[in-house]
C-alpha cells in the first residue's frame, strides 16, 4: 500500500502533465494555415462520392489551387466568380473552403443552390461526408440535456462550434436566410437564380445584404453559364477575368488551351477515319499544336502543362475585391475529361453544324456563355450578298427542296428552299395563296393542297417535287368556339384537319422556345382530332443557327444563298428578330420589323429538313441520294 506522501507526489505528477498538455494546446500564434494546405492534410473523398478516392492531392488540378486560397482572411478578396465547364472540379474546390472554414472557426456559412431538393441532395451527398471523412465532427454543437429535443445538425441547418453556423437553402427561399447574418456566400450555379423575387426584388442582391454589416464577408459566385445575360458571366465580367496559361513543355512559352478551330493554326486537334460511314476520332492523332512553337504536344504532357502554369488576370475589375476566373474542360485532369474526349464531343456537333449539341459543347465544354449574334444584322448587309439567279431556280448543290407554310387569316405564306450538303440552303421561291382561312373548305386551302402536291422545279434537267412541307400551327383560323371565351376549347383545328387529309407531304409543327435538346420532338395530339401526330420545333435554336449563316462568307460551306429576285420586304422580313430582354431579366426573341414570315417560313422549312434527319447525312449519302433522283443508280 502506497504511502499517502507517495499518492500526493503521484496526484502532483498527473496534474503537471494535464497543465503540460493544456498549454501545448493553447493557440500561441495567429497564423491560419492556407485553405489548400489543409485540403491536403485533411479532406478525404471515400469511395462512392469519388471515382477516384483519397486524400486530395492538388498536383493533379494545380489550378484549383490559387482559387480556394482567395478565401484566406489575407487575401484582401472578397468575392470570387469562376465561370467553369462541366467535370472541372470547382464544386470540390468549394467544399475545401468549408471544411477549412469550418474546422478554423472562421464563418457562418450560406451555401444557396437551385432548389430545395437540390439543397437536400448537396448535403447529405456532399457537406455531411465532408465533416465525417475529413476530421470535422468534433467541430459540430453538440445538444445539450437542456435543449435536447432542438436539432443543432440537420440537412438544412448546422450549429457550429463557436457560435458558427451553415444554412443549405435556394434562390427562392430567401425567409430562411433573413433571421440571421452571414459572412461566406456561396452562390452554386447561379444562373440558376430567377431575375426576381415576387415583391423582394433581385435575389442575389437580397442574399449579399445578409452579410453586408460583416468586416470579413467572402462570397463565391459559381456557375456553369449559359448566356451573356446570365449571373455568373455577369460576375466574370465585372471581375479581373483570369485565364488559366499553361506552360509549353517543349519551348516554355505561355498559352490559354485552345481548339484548333475559327482559322487558328493551334490547338487542339486530331483526325478522324469512317467506320460505317460515321466519323471517329483516331485516338493516336489527338495533340495538341503550340500556339509559340508549333510543335506537338501530347496529352501524357498535358500534367507538366498545368503544373507549370499560372492564372493570369486580363482586365481591371470594377472593384479590386473581386476575382474572376474562367475554367474549360481542356485544362481538366486527363483522369476526368481527356483531350480525346473533347474531340469526340466536337465531332458529335457536325463540326459545328449541329445548333444543339454546338451551344452544349460552347457551355458545357469551353464553359463560355452562348452568345446570340442577331443584333449585328441588317437587311441590307444580306441583300448585298444576293446572287444573281432566277426565281424557282435550283442550284446544283441542293437537290432535296422542303417547304415552309405560315397561316394568317386572310393568306398562306409559302417558302420552298433547297438544301445540300453541310446544310448548305437556297430559299428558291416565295409565294402567297389568298384567301380566308377560317373556312376549311376555301379555295384558299385547295389551292395550296394542290401546289405542295404537284409543283415539280428544274433541277440538272429533270424535274423534283417539293419532298416535305412544314405547316404552322400556332394560329388557328376557327372561329368555331363552345361559348366560354374566345381563347377555350375550340372544337376544331383546321390546320390539323388540312395536315391529316395531306399528310404524306406535309407535317404538322408548332414552336417550341424550351425545346433545348432535340431540334425537332414528336408530340401527340391531345384533342379529338385525325391528326395524331405534331411536331414541336426548337425555334430559338434555329434562330441562333440561323443568324450565324448569315455571318459566313460568301461560298462557306453551309451558308444561305440569297437571291436577286427577292424584294426589300423579303430581307427586311428575315432579320425581323433579335435576341433581346423582352420584359425585366427575361431575354427572347423580339420582332422589330412589321412582319417575320420571310424567317418564320424559313425555319419551319429547316424543321421539316430536320424531320428528314438530312443534318447527319455524309457527302456520299448526298451523292447517292442525287444519283438516284437522277436515275444513275
Amino acid at each position: 500500500m502506497s504511502s499517502p506522501l507517495l499518492l500526493i507526489q503521484e496526484i502532483d505528477e498527473i496534474a503537471r502533465k494535464e497543465i503540460i498538455s493544456l498549454i501545448n494546446k493553447w493557440k500561441t500564434s495567429s497564423y491560419i494555415e492556407l485553405p489548400s494546405e489543409w485540403a491536403e492534410q485533411n479532406r478525404y473523398l471515400p469511395q462512392g462520392v469519388s471515382n477516384y478516392p483519397g486524400k486530395i492531392n492538388h498536383s493533379i488540378a494545380p489550378h484549383q489551387i490559387e482559387i480556394q486560397d482567395c478565401f484566406h482572411p489575407d487575401s484582401g478578396i472578397k468575392s470570387v466568380t469562376v465561370m467553369k465547364s462541366t467535370q472541372s472540379l470547382v464544386t470540390t474546390t468549394i467544399e475545401n473552403v468549408i471544411g477549412w472554414a469550418i474546422r478554423n472557426k472562421l464563418h457562418n456559412i450560406l451555401y444557396i443552390i437551385s432548389s430545395k431538393g437540390m439543397a437536400k441532395m448537396r448535403s447529405s451527398a456532399a457537406i455531411d461526408v465532408l465533416i465525417d471523412y475529413s476530421g470535422l465532427q468534433d467541430c459540430m454543437k453538440p445538444i445539450s440535456t437542456r435543449m435536447k429535443r432542438k436539432t443543432a445538425d440537420n440537412t438544412f441547418y448546422k450549429e457550429l462550434n463557436g457560435g458558427y453556423r451553415l444554412m443549405m437553402t435556394s434562390y427562392n427561399s430567401i425567409a430562411d436566410a433573413k433571421s440571421f447574418s452571414w459572412d461566406f456566400i456561396i452562390f452554386d450555379e447561379i444562373d440558376e437564380a430567377p431575375y426576381e423575387l415576387k415583391g423582394q426584388g433581385d435575389p442575389e442582391k437580397l442574399f449579399e445584404v445578409r452579410g453586408i454589416t460583416s468586416r470579413h464577408l467572402k462570397m463565391a459566385k459559381i456557375g456553369t453559364p449559359t448566356t451573356t445575360q446570365g449571373r455568373v458571366f455577369k460576375n466574370f465580367m465585372d471581375g479581373d477575368r483570369r485565364y488559366f496559361f499553361c506552360k509549353c513543355p517543349l519551348c516554355g512559352e505561355f498559352q490559354i488551351l485552345n481548339t484548333a478551330t475559327e482559322g487558328r493554326d493551334y490547338g487542339l486537334t486530331f483526325e478522324v477515319e469512317k467506320i460505317d460511314k460515321i466519323d471517329q476520332v483516331i485516338s493516336e492523332t489527338v495533340h495538341y499544336i503550340c500556339e509559340h512553337c508549333k510543335d506537338k504536344i501530347f496529352e501524357y504532357q498535358k500534367q507538366d502543362m498545368l503544373a507549370g502554369g499560372k492564372w493570369v488576370p486580363s482586365h481591371r475589375p470594377i472593384n479590386p475585391e473581386y476575382r474572376s476566373y474562367q475554367m474549360s474542360n481542356l485544362i481538366s485532369p486527363i483522369m476526368f475529361y481527356s483531350w480525346q474526349r473533347a474531340c469526340t464531343d466536337w465531332v458529335e456537333t457536325g463540326y459545328g453544324q449541329n445548333i444543339t449539341r454546338l451551344k452544349a459543347y460552347i457551355i458545357n465544354i469551353k464553359g463560355e456563355p452562348w452568345e446570340s449574334r442577331s443584333e449585328k444584322k441588317s437587311w441590307e448587309s444580306l441583300k448585298e450578298k444576293a446572287e444573281n439567279r432566277e426565281k424557282e431556280f435550283v442550284p446544283g448543290g441542293g437537290p432535296l427542296l422542303t417547304g415552309g407554310a405560315d397561316i394568317q387569316k386572310n393568306r398562306i405564306e409559302l417558302q420552298v428552299i433547297a438544301w445540300g450538303p453541310d446544310m448548305e440552303s437556297w430559299p428558291i421561291d416565295y409565294l402567297y395563296f389568298y384567301g380566308e382561312t377560317e373556312n376549311k373548305n376555301a379555295q384558299v386551302w385547295k389551292d395550296f393542297s394542290m401546289f405542295v402536291q404537284s409543283k415539280k422545279y428544274d433541277f440538272k434537267n429533270i424535274k423534283i417535287p417539293i419532298t416535305l412541307t412544314a405547316v404552322d400551327t400556332g394560329y388557328n383560323p376557327s372561329k368555331e368556339k363552345d361559348g366560354h371565351g374566345d381563347n377555350y376549347g375550340i372544337k376544331e383545328h383546321i390546320v390539323y384537319e388540312f395536315v391529316a387529309r395531306n399528310n404524306t407531304k406535309m407535317i404538322a409543327c408548332r414552336g417550341n422556345d424550351k425545346l433545348k435538346d432535340m431540334i425537332i420532338k414528336e408530340e401527340r395530339v391531345r384533342r379529338q382530332s385525325p391528326l395524331k401526330i405534331r411536331y414541336d420545333v426548337a425555334v430559338n435554336e434555329l434562330k441562333d443557327e440561323t443568324f450565324i449563316k448569315l455571318d459566313y462568307e460568301i461560298g462557306s460551306p453551309g451558308g444561305i444563298h440569297f437571291a436577286t429576285w427577292m424584294s426589300d420586304e423579303y430581307y427586311k422580313g428575315f432579320v425581323s428578330e433579335v435576341y433581346a430582354e423582352i420584359a425585366p431579366g427575361k431575354w427572347g426573341w423580339r420582332t422589330i420589323f412589321d412582319r417575320n414570315e420571310p424567317l418564320d417560313t424559313y425555319i419551319l422549312g429547316r424543321g421539316a429538313a430536320e424531320r428528314l434527319n438530312i443534318p447527319v447525312w455524309s457527302n456520299e449519302a448526298w451523292q447517292m441520294y442525287e444519283n438516284k433522283i437522277l436515275g444513275r443508280i
